[in-house]
């Protein structure tokens, strides 16, 4: 049989194809470049490979030294910043090592085990004290100290504050095994070192330890109010506020099982007060942001990404 002959192409035909360009066409580059590396602290591209830890591949910044993984863990650890930074608040929010060790199990399947987060506890509360410790805060003259009763290890100790009446700025808590005025006094010291200064007025309520702490490390210049309840509207309901903050700490402190390890977490919830957690009756601001403090962290998050690579 003889062949078929192609039909020619018409001009119509032509113009159709013009319209429709082909669906497959090359571009000029149809390949992934790879991603470079860079440092995640100060974005160098100065990079090294540094080992491997827990089969992710650890890198070292030749420009600002610290180390880094891929993932977004802090060096040598293999929980992310994130579920770190939410550990650390929700345990300062009142919940148990052993209830934040369950939600990251739950909520990430993450079976990180209690001792792991105490770890973290440790050593974060640590480096939250060292960077904002010296940061110093914007108060008013007028004070109002307290005393609370905390049992833990079968003894009761007692927990000293001293609050700023307009910033609601905790200037200074610490954990001491008596009540009487070396501990007062001490207070004092410790929230004018805090502040930078000493304050017109203390408002406290009738200890005897609280007669002396204040002339003594202030001056005559400082008047010292003794009231029960404490003296004026506003005061009271301050303090009224600021006690039902100390349940959260209460909470957290009374599974330990020393002194020290407890006066640490003590210290730690006020730095989680002052700091990371916004009050109401700020306006959703925190102490910090009233005492015009610029901190570098505003979370626990925040911190632990700040501190994670520095080796």
């Amino acid at each position: 049989m003889p062949e078929d002959k192609p039909k020619p192409i018409t001009a119509q035909a032509v113009a159709k194809l013009r319209e429709k360009p082909p669906v497959a066409y090359l571009k000029e580059r149809h390949y992934t470049e790879p991603e470079p590396i860079v440092c995640k602290w100060c974005g160098s591209k100065d990079i090294i490979k540094h080992g491997v830890s827990n089969g992710v591949q650890e890198y070292l910044c030749q420009k600002c030294g610290r180390k880094f993984n891929a993932k977004d863990a802090p060096y040598g650890m293999r929980t992310t910043v994130e579920e770190i930074g939410a550990s650390l608040t929700m345990y300062y929010n009142g919940l148990s090592l052993s209830d934040v060790a369950q939600y990251l199990n739950e909520t990430h399947h993450n079976p990180v085990a209690r001792s792991t987060v105490y770890r973290w506890l440790i050593k974060f509360t640590n480096d939250a004290i060292k960077l904002l410790e010296p940061l110093k805060p914007r108060v008013s003259d007028t004070w109002i100290a307290d005393e609370t009763a905390l049992k833990f290890m079968d003894k009761l100790f007692w927990v000293w504050d001293i609050i700023d009446q307009d910033t609601r700025f905790l200037l200074a808590t610490y954990l001491s095994s008596n009540r009487g005025t070396k501990q007062a006094q001490k207070l004092m010291e410790l929230a004018s070192t805090q502040a930078g200064k000493v304050p017109k007025v203390v408002i406290t309520d009738k200890l005897a330890a609280y007669i002396d702490d204040i002339e003594i490390p202030f001056g005559a210049d400082t008047e010292h109010i003794q009231s029960s309840p404490f003296a004026g509207e506003e005061s009271t309901s301050l303090i009224e506020r600021f006690h039902g903050t100390i349940k959260d700490r209460t909470k957290v402190v009374r599974g330990f099982k020393t002194f020290n390890t407890a006066s640490l977490i003590i210290e730690g919830f006020r730095f989680h007060y002052n700091f990371f957690r916004p009050h109401i009756t700020l306006k959703g601001k925190t102490p910090a942001d009233v005492a015009g403090i610029k901190a570098p962290v505003k979370n626990w998050t925040e911190l632990v990404r700040h501190v994670g690579g520095i080796s």
